[in-house]
């Protein structure tokens, strides 16, 4: 089964924001991962009236903050399988993710998690940006189809 996803990259001025994810969410709970850092993202809910709606119901759960403004949705989508061990706690193989360009219009420093899955936030300039992403499909997607972030 695919799971149907929605995810941001997040600039302010010549800066993004990237999460530390530190848990996840799975069909027995919360199980403990190794941190891995990412842009905003996570799954559609059948209660989300939109894609729209739902990256900034994941915006919020993930930064605590309602800052934010949608600038436009990418024409391309991220895929990527999940690990064999991984599909079997979460119930997925595979997931396809909508990613968004969204404004951060907030102060930073006043950033705090929601949801129990993030253990931190970071801004960092645009030039570090690949740097922290722990995921070669998310680098890959950046490099594709963010121009001017590399």
């Amino acid at each position: 089964m695919i799971r149907q996803a929605v995810g941001a990259i997040i600039h302010q001025g010549d800066s993004y924001i990237v999460v530390c994810k530190s848990w996840q969410h799975t069909i027995n709970g919360e199980v403990k991962i190794d941190d891995e850092w990412d842009i905003v993202k996570g799954g559609v809910e059948k209660s989300d009236p939109s894609l729209e709606a739902a990256i900034l119901r994941e915006l919020y759960e993930e930064t605590g903050s309602t800052a934010f403004t949608i600038c436009n949705k990418f024409d391309a989508q991220l895929h990527f399988s999940f690990p064999p061990d991984m599909q079997e706690k979460i119930g997925y193989n595979a997931q396809e993710t909508t990613i968004f360009k969204v404004e951060f219009t907030g102060n930073v420093d006043h950033l705090k998690p929601i949801d129990g899955e993030i253990s931190g936030i970071q801004l960092v300039h645009k030039s570090e940006f690949l740097t922290y992403l722990s995921h070669e499909e998310m680098r890959q997607y950046v490099k594709e189809n963010i121009l001017n972030l590399v």
